[in-house]
């Protein structure tokens, strides 16, 4: 009897629409760090990647639908609900728009190569999502890694209308899993493209590589998916489906002009830049594109409502960030950046309120907060070589100091009756890092910048989440002793682009927990607030107020107190103080070592 992976799709929607969010998140931050990598007007190059967020969303909303409900629509003047995506949609509307806004923003930075590896590692994600979700399934198989969906699947219902099962098959028949065909294919597509990276030499063309090894890949995954999955192009022609033929002719086409744009290349001076446009053209930009994003609301989904906020945000705090630089020197600089505000409501409106639907005991709310950290602390760094009487030793010591701003946003979804709240949120902070090196007066001064996008849920007895953090990070890990051949020590901290996120609670938040943090702390970890161990209380309160106690567990002697204080249910305020106690092994003077920071939040449609 033939054995074969049988899927749940119970969860199967829950986890679609996080890889949906995920795929369209990873793009954008790869992307964001591309353009701070080559020196890209940042403002400018996040407005961009708004305006292209939101148009891929409604490309794949927009080319899923038939013609038969593009004449029902256009009888009837009305938008029908989608719960469909097309690639080609996404790839067509994203192109679109960003000549359209490069062109308005008089942007001629090289950016097409950069999406060379963003477009099939988003792919990769979304597709994963599909597997669980059970949509865009293979055709029958029987071999080994085949998989079977259960009844109430587009598998199971598609076969027992064509009479190839009966009312008593619990599960579908056998069928290739074709979504991780599609996903090894992306990964594959992405090793490709950087291996041969540096392999073209006229700009763009890498992209084009990319996107007919793209195409390549979806013409040969097709053979393997069930036509009535392919709500366009599905029906055959000839030996191929008509999509197919579609990825053929696409591909044949780049092909042709990438080797024409080879051959013609000529080496010529890069011109970069522009005369790029005003700040109050910029910002009345942005006010436009949020307003037409809330106003077409009730069209998107949540996970599209989330990742088109996650694009707008950093162009709201950037451009705050301008308007305070620009207005320095004026009084009423913070009344000038107060006008961004308005977008910041009309996103928060954006959020769609309890949805009906779900259980009548579960709650949604969603949140904006600000926040600020600073701290000033010295370690001690320790390298030697050898040991015993031919141990040789060094010793360095480094003061610190820095100052963050962020402002965070969050949507959750929660059960207090059940105890389970389910949250998907985003950080972005901006902030100044200068380390003292107290051997030789060295000062080394860094700007900080970090985005840290994650998921936490958490239930009664255990709370776990996860994300990571990106941008210009710098940490600090406390005083150290390592056998190194670096003598003397080097700096105090370490640099690094992306770090991850993790947060682990045990026990009953209301009564008594310990928990667990690595770079999850609001407003901001980096660089000294990152590896964080300890236990807290709710005091029996069941308003979500906890008290904590503990240390950094990376640095002997330092010890924090921090809380989390609902007031009202509307605004939470989040406190946090570390010092370092008296039984530390430095032997360096002692300067007062703390860390503050504060982060206040404001929740919208909290009960």
């Amino acid at each position: 009897m033939e054995r074969h992976f049988l899927m749940d799709i119970s969860n199967g929607g829950v986890i679609y629409q996080v890889f949906y969010m995920l795929a369209f998140l990873t793009v954008y931050l790869i992307l964001v760090y591309e353009g701070y990598r080559r020196k890209f007007p940042l403002l400018t190059w996040v407005l961009i990647l708004a305006s292209v967020q939101f148009a891929s969303i409604i490309g794949t909303k927009l080319f899923s639908y038939s013609w038969e409900e593009w004449g029902m629509m256009i009888r009837t003047h009305s938008i029908i609900p989608n719960r469909e995506k097309s690639l080609l949609g996404c790839a067509i509307s994203a192109s679109v728009i960003f000549l359209a806004v490069r062109s308005l923003f008089r942007f001629r930075h090289d950016v097409w190569d950069s999406c060379a590896v963003a477009f099939p590692v988003g792919v990769s994600l979304m597709t994963t999502g599909c597997f669980f979700y059970g949509c865009c399934y293979g055709t029958e198989s029987h071999l080994p890694w085949a998989v079977q969906y259960p009844v109430m699947s587009l598998a199971h219902y598609h076969q027992f209308k064509s009479g190839l099962i009966t009312y008593g098959d619990a599960f579908s028949l056998p069928v290739h899993p074709v979504q991780l065909y599609a996903t090894l294919g992306g990964i594959a597509v992405t090793c490709v493209v950087l291996l041969f990276r540096r392999k073209w030499k006229a700009s763009g063309n890498l992209l084009l590589f990319s996107a007919i090894l793209f195409l390549v890949m979806r013409f040969v995954v097709d053979f393997f998916r069930d036509p009535g999955t392919n709500k366009i192009g599905g029906a055959m022609l000839g030996i191929f489906k008509e999509v197919q033929w579609a990825y053929l002719l696409s591909a044949s086409l780049l092909t042709v002009i990438l080797i024409i744009r080879e051959r013609n290349f000529r080496e010529q001076p890069v011109i970069a830049g522009g005369n790029m446009p005003s700040l109050s053209f910029q910002i009345i930009y942005l006010l436009v594109l949020v307003s037409v994003f809330a106003s077409l609301r009730n069209w998107f989904r949540l996970p599209e409502i989330i990742a088109v906020n996650f694009a707008l945000l950093p162009a709201v705090f950037l451009s705050g960030k301008e308007v305070v630089t620009t207005f320095a020197a004026s009084k009423y600089k913070w009344a000038y950046a107060s006008i961004l505000i308005l977008p910041v409501f009309l996103m928060s409106q954006t959020i769609p309120g309890i949805d009906t639907t779900q259980s009548k005991k579960a709650r949604t709310y969603h949140s904006i907060g600000a926040g600020f950290a600073t701290g000033h602390y010295q370690d001690e760094r320790m390298t030697f070589r050898g040991s015993g009487c031919d141990m040789t030793s060094d010793y360095r010591y480094f003061n610190h100091k820095y100052t963050a701003e962020a402002i965070g946003y969050s949507f959750t979804r929660e059960d207090p009756e059940q105890f389970k709240a389910t949250t998907f949120g985003a950080d972005i902070f901006f902030g100044r890092y200068s380390q003292l090196s107290l051997s030789d007066n060295v000062v080394t001064d860094i700007n900080l910048f970090g985005i840290s996008p994650y998921i936490r849920y958490d239930s009664k007895w255990i709370g776990i989440g996860g994300g990571f953090n990106t941008g210009n990070l710098v940490y600090t890990t406390g005083d150290t002793r390592k056998e190194t051949s670096e003598v003397p020590p080097g700096a105090g901290y370490f640099k690094t682009v992306i770090f991850p996120r993790f947060y682990l609670r045990v026990g009953p938040r209301n009564i008594l927990f310990a928990d667990f943090h690595i770079a999850d702390q609001f407003p901001a970890s980096s660089p000294g607030l990152g590896f964080q161990t300890g236990f807290g209380t709710g005091l029996g309160l069941k308003n979500g107020f906890s008290l904590r106690y503990g240390f950094s567990f990376l640095d002997r002697g330092s010890y924090y107190i921090s809380s989390f204080i609902p007031i009202k249910d509307r605004i939470v305020l989040e406190p946090l103080f570390l010092w370092k106690g008296g039984n530390s092994t430095s032997s360096y003077p002692g300067v007062p070592e703390k860390q503050f920071s504060v982060g206040l939040s404001y929740r919208f449609d909290k009960k």
